[in-house]
């Protein structure tokens, strides 16, 4: 299959990893267009910012999707452009199951960007607020084990591409802090996921992107 789709981001896992795993699941080349930033004391971000406003893009930001004459940015609308192109949209899309998927998925953000506000402040700010925030991340988790509840994936009985949001955040938690997985739903939930045939490639190869930083350089946490 010839490469049609690209994908752009920073070299790192980021907001796009979640994007990268469902199309390695679909098994759907695509082209991991990759900008790398610079490193100390200047962080050169040159690499996005000279071609940023070159293409096409109505609103141009990291990570991009490029499919034929389709320009997307933002991470969520890509995330539900690629559960339709991947299979990974509700099997039974009632208005009530996606809004709920829809909602998770912000949800999911929220959580996301918990981790990223720690992670990219300071060192002595990381240090300092990590406790407060991981006590914050715990209630974020206490909430989607509730909602995967016995279900084996948030949407059901049919993984989603929701699946892969969640699944992305709860493994950047659990390099910042731990252990902090503890409710064993989860557990098997992220076990299910790296179990998934066609991942398999994904989370063993040395060249993989899920080796890449969680953060860029500039990030205290990375």
């Amino acid at each position: 299959m010839s490469s049609q789709i690209k994908l752009g981001y920073w070299k790192i896992r980021g907001l796009a990893e979640p994007l990268r795993m469902m199309l390695h699941y679909a098994e759907i080349e695509f082209e991991d267009v990759l900008y790398e930033c610079g490193d100390a004391p200047d962080f050169d971000k040159s690499c996005w910012f000279d071609v940023k406003f070159k293409l096409g893009l109505d609103f141009p930001n990291l990570p991009y999707l490029f499919d034929g004459d389709v320009k997307l940015s933002q991470s969520i609308p890509i995330l539900h452009y690629l559960a339709m192109k991947t299979g990974l949209a509700p099997k039974a899309p009632t208005p009530s199951k996606i809004a709920y998927l829809d909602m998770l998925d912000h949800v999911c953000m929220d959580f996301v960007l918990l981790g990223v506000r720690l992670c990219y402040s300071s060192l002595q700010d990381f240090t300092a607020n990590k406790p407060a925030t991981v006590e914050k991340a715990k209630e974020f988790l206490g909430q989607f084990s509730s909602a995967l509840a016995n279900q084996p994936f948030f949407g059901g009985d049919d993984i989603t591409a929701t699946d892969f949001w969640i699944f992305e955040a709860l493994d950047r938690f659990e390099r910042i802090e731990p252990g902090i997985i503890s409710d064993k739903n989860l557990k098997d939930f992220m076990a299910r996921i790296m179990a998934l045939p066609t991942l398999q490639k994904y989370f063993t190869s040395s060249e993989s992107s899920r080796n890449y930083p969680l953060n860029n350089k500039i990030a205290a946490f990375k």
